[in-house]
């Protein structure tokens, strides 16, 4: 004995018992005793301890409380022994674990592992690790659930068969994966949706960005015109400085050549008065001699006479030029000194120009007029465009940026998509692969036990291209007739036992669960077929580390050394199980 498996059932103030301690087997576990003694109470406790909230008996968990009593328990000794160094509850240092349920008269209840209180999640918790779950009809079959089997629905049907089998994750799998992409596909269809809308607000935005930038843009011209404006008005400056230079250079010139030609003119008078003063120096000297009678002296004084008007004429004539000569150079000065006046000024408006000035001087510099013609056109253009959201860059930058975001996610969700997409071709192909396997395994079973009582049956896996709405459909055939499904109204009470039990022994062969247990399950069945399923069970049992309990008012018609037969008789005190020997 290595799997987890029931060393013991303890029943204290439950239903008919006051207390009573059932000991199972490893295999096969064979209860019986009469109608109303308590047997189906012992599955029905073993079933509640494991967690299960329903029962067949009463609808109410208050109702299992003994008669007088208060509270009642029911209580699981479980195997724990170690297998390879392993234990099946490794959470649990110890060979045996308590496993209990108590019950109260007002309907609470609680649950205990090992003694100390747990949730019913952390009992189903410990219980899945070995593939126990009592509320899998293939594992646990209540009283009167083998008819109702029959009424679940095919996708529940493969449901339970796939929990049972421990197969169930790879469906989950590929159903998350469905449910994956379903909500990839959402999430694309909203970013999609997303970048639509941000798209419409962005070309909102766009023209008045475009009317935004295009206003910096001139904004941007006129200041590099008004710029240039000042350098060309420091050009006009320049060239008016350079021209009064000129000016006063031609100026100076000229009172230079005056200033010389005056000098030599004044040079050639001073020579004429000279040579008038010697003149009449001569005349005097001359009438002198006249007066003493010196004849000839007169002759002298005629000559020189002659001579002085020529001399006067010449004399006022150089005076006269250099009069003239004088007023020019004057007039030329009073000119110098308005354009050096006039310059000084133009230096300081250079000044105040250059200060002005931004940036580094343009290698060509256009004329004024056509600077003030293009700041014009500029300042007509910045007011075609008109007043201009100042926040339209911001607004028009965000929704481009959401855009992005939006986009860069969406590519993100699409390469998550395709990736799901591939999952969900891997694992619907593991899916099928398994599935098939086992359903055909089960088929062959189910058909070779339904055998045994001269009828055939099929198992069909229907949908299987569509795992979410997949199932299983029961088919059988009794006395040659075809193979029909199985309904509650094409078959009889008996031929639908017969065939439910088939496949649930069919199925059992392939459970991980250690534990299973059949309730009553030959109610229907003639006793040739009941003892064909007994066997059918009990052949299913041997060579295997699980463990059977068969519950049946009818004892067997054969023996087996390794079967444990318990028989529950009732008594005034309440039920009392015996182990007996056959």
């Amino acid at each position: 004995m290595s799997k987890a498996i029931i060393k013991e059932v303890i029943l204290e103030n439950f239903m008919s018992y006051k207390y009573g301690r059932i000991s199972l087997k490893p295999r096969f576990n064979f209860i019986t005793g009469p109608n109303g003694a308590g047997k189906s109470a012992i599955l029905l406790g073993i079933s509640l301890a494991m967690g299960q909230l329903s029962t067949e008996r009463s609808r109410k968990l208050a109702d299992l409380v003994r008669r007088g009593e208060d509270i009642g328990r029911v209580s699981l000794v479980l195997n724990n022994l170690k297998e390879n160094g392993k234990r099946p509850f490794p959470a649990y240092n110890k060979d045996e674990i308590m496993l209990s349920r108590y019950l109260r008269k007002d309907g609470s209840y609680w649950f205990e592992i090992d003694y100390k209180e747990a949730s019913r999640q952390q009992v189903l918790d410990l219980l899945k690790r070995v593939g126990i779950d009592p509320n899998n009809l293939l594992i646990i079959m209540p009283q009167g659930m083998v008819d109702e089997f029959i009424m679940i629905k095919p996708e529940d049907k493969l449901k339970m068969v796939e929990e049972a089998l421990g197969i169930s994750d790879i469906r989950e799998n590929l159903l998350g994966a469905k449910n994956r992409l379903k909500n990839i596909i959402a999430e694309e269809n909203q970013y999609q949706d997303l970048i639509g809308k941000a798209m419409d607000s962005l070309e909102k935005w766009r023209e008045e960005y475009d009317r935004l930038v295009m206003s910096r843009q001139l904004k941007q011209k006129l200041e590099e015109l008004n710029a240039e404006y000042a350098w060309a008005e420091v050009l006009k400056l320049e060239r008016s400085i350079n021209n009064i230079n000129e000016k006063i250079g031609r100026i100076s010139e000229e009172i230079s050549t005056l200033e010389a030609k005056n000098k030599e003119t004044m040079s050639d008078f001073e020579s004429d008065r000279k040579k008038f003063s010697t003149i009449i120096q001569i005349i005097k000297e001359s009438t002198a001699k006249v007066y003493k009678g010196d004849e000839k002296s007169v002759a002298i004084i005629y000559d020189s006479i002659n001579e002085i008007n020529p001399l006067l004429e010449s004399m006022l004539d150089k005076y006269s030029k250099v009069k003239v000569g004088e007023y020019r150079i004057e007039s030329l000065r009073s000119d110098l000194k308005e354009l050096t006046k006039e310059l000084d000024s133009i230096k300081n408006e250079l000044n105040d120009a250059l200060k002005k000035t931004t940036g580094q001087r343009p290698a060509s510099i256009r004329t004024i007029s056509e600077i003030e013609d293009e700041i014009k056109t500029v300042n007509a253009q910045l007011k075609i465009l008109g007043d201009i959201n100042q926040e339209a860059e911001k607004v028009y930058l965000e929704f481009k940026a959401k855009v992005n975001e939006y986009k860069e996610k969406l590519e993100e969700v699409r390469k998550n998509k395709e990736k799901t997409l591939k999952e969900i071709e891997s694992r619907s192909e593991e899916w099928k692969e398994v599935i098939r396997k086992r359903i055909s395994e089960i088929n062959e079973k189910y058909n070779e036990i339904m055998s045994r009582i001269n009828a055939s049956g099929k198992v069909i896996l229907v949908n299987e291209n569509d795992p979410e709405n997949a199932g299983l459909r029961l088919y059988a055939s009794f006395v040659g007739t075809d193979l029909i499904p199985l309904d509650s109204f094409s078959q009889s009470g008996g031929e639908l036992s017969a065939a439910v039990t088939a496949f649930l022994i069919a199925v059992q062969m392939y459970i991980v669960s250690p534990f299973r247990a059949l309730d009553e399950f030959d109610v229907h069945l003639d006793p040739i077929t009941r003892e064909k399923f007994i066997k059918a069970i009990y052949e299913v049992s041997q060579g295997s580390e699980t463990q059977y309990l068969i519950i049946t008012p009818n004892f067997p018609s054969f023996y087996a050394p390794d079967i444990n037969f318990i028989i529950v008789q009732k008594s005034q005190s309440g039920s009392a199980p015996k182990v007996i020997a056959k």
